[in-house]
């Protein structure tokens, strides 16, 4: 199964597509939500894993959730996963309305995100 990991943060987003090849998942990791749709598309993913803050302001109105808005505005109903060190700033009802399946908060609790990868894979199978 093939996960994306989004994450502006380079060293952060291998860490976490390395620890999700641990657990048997064929995980890429790209910087930028720019053209995201069209990866997802090329890469055939299951899962997103997209961090919430992704152009280093956690108050731009680009981030996690408004990449998820636009996959789902355009038929791409892929599982998501959002993860944060600004969960006071996501909104939760906006998240769940867009089908966010899990919120993990940074620094990331590694038992946590394999937690979370197997319940999404459960999604997915």
């Amino acid at each position: 199964m093939k996960l994306l990991v989004v994450d502006d943060q380079g060293q952060v987003g291998e860490i976490i597509a390395r620890i999700a090849r641990q657990e048997r998942w064929d995980a890429a990791h790209v910087t930028s939500s720019h053209r995201l749709a069209d990866v997802i598309g090329v890469e055939n993913v299951d899962v997103l894993l997209i961090d919430y803050v992704l152009e280093g302001d956690p108050y731009s109105k680009v981030n996690g959730l408004s990449a998820i808005a636009d996959l789902r505005s355009r038929g791409i109903g892929i599982p998501a996963i959002l993860f944060t060190g600004w969960g006071d700033l996501v909104n939760q009802k906006e998240a769940q309305k867009l089908g966010v399946t899990r919120i993990l908060q940074k620094p990331m609790d590694v038992k946590e995100l394999r937690e979370s990868l197997v319940e999404a894979r459960k999604l997915v199978a």
